[in-house]
């Protein structure tokens, strides 16, 4: 972001927490935030330098036993505590009145390119174990459109090689073909599996919890979606965009975006 828009962004904050700010313009504001969500990434900047700064500040009194701050411009702290309200509240505030409907914002159908395969094959590595050569076979049977097959082929890679990181790929691949067959419970079971399952795959479990959080909202468990969102949302990867604005949605339609582990804390 162009460094004259930032600090646009940052006077309007100003400005709002003062209460200079019309309704019209309040709204324009939260607007901005609710298309641009990176915005909050470059005020949560703040936050930290201030930590950062107060910190130092106290390791190194002066013999008068008083602390020196080299305090950045009043403007600069107000953006600052604006983006620690904009994080926490992360979607409560933003009450924006639309018309859109919740499936504009969920994933209606997941494509191929999310399939997890042998890790040996991305890498060009010719030495992958069986439970590796199942999982592209099942690849190649959902592009093929024999998903019955890709199934069966998951499902052996369960039963044979309960062991990761094949137990998580082979969930959350059935969990892929179930979701596009619109059997979301099922979907949500295998996608669930896949949270418990997954160790050192930060993108597995990104995909697990994000898919999870659509086929939630498909049978109606919207609260049960908001958490799982957030557990995507919170591992700020590919979905943490589509993620915030899903919580949004979420939060306008529960009326609330109060739920176990989004608090304060999350900033610490």
């Amino acid at each position: 972001m162009e460094n004259s828009r930032e600090l646009e962004i940052r006077q309007q904050i100003d400005a709002y927490l003062k209460g200079r700010l019309s309704e019209e313009e309040i709204q324009a504001l939260w607007n901005e935030f609710a298309k641009n969500p990176e915005l909050l990434n470059v005020l949560e900047i703040e936050v930290n330098v201030k930590e950062l700064i107060e910190r130092e500040a106290l390791n190194s009194k002066g013999s008068s036993g008083k602390a020196t701050i080299n305090r950045l411009p009043s403007w600069t702290w107000h953006a600052a505590a604006a983006a620690v309200l904009a994080f926490i509240a992360l979607v409560q505030i933003f009450r924006i009145e639309t018309p859109t409907q919740m499936d504009q914002f969920v994933v209606q159908r997941i494509g191929p390119d999310q399939v997890e395969t042998s890790d040996g094959v991305r890498a060009k590595d010719m030495r992958i174990t069986t439970a590796d050569s199942l999982l592209n076979l099942g690849f190649e049977a959902i592009v093929s459109g024999n998903e019955d097959r890709a199934i069966e082929l998951f499902d052996e890679v369960i039963n044979r090689f309960d062991e990761e990181p094949y137990g998580s790929k082979a969930f959350l691949n059935k969990g892929i073909i179930l979701y596009n067959e619109s059997d979301y419970e099922a979907a949500i079971e295998s996608f669930r599996e896949a949270t418990e399952r997954v160790q050192d795959s930060r993108m597995i479990l990104e995909k697990a919890y994000w898919y999870l959080g659509n086929a939630l909202v498909n049978v109606g468990e919207l609260e049960e979606a908001q958490k799982a969102v957030f557990e995507a949302y919170q591992l700020e990867g590919v979905f943490r965009n589509p993620a915030f604005r899903l919580l949004k949605k979420l939060s306008d339609d529960l009326g609330s975006s109060d739920y176990e582990g989004f608090d304060a804390q999350q900033l610490e």
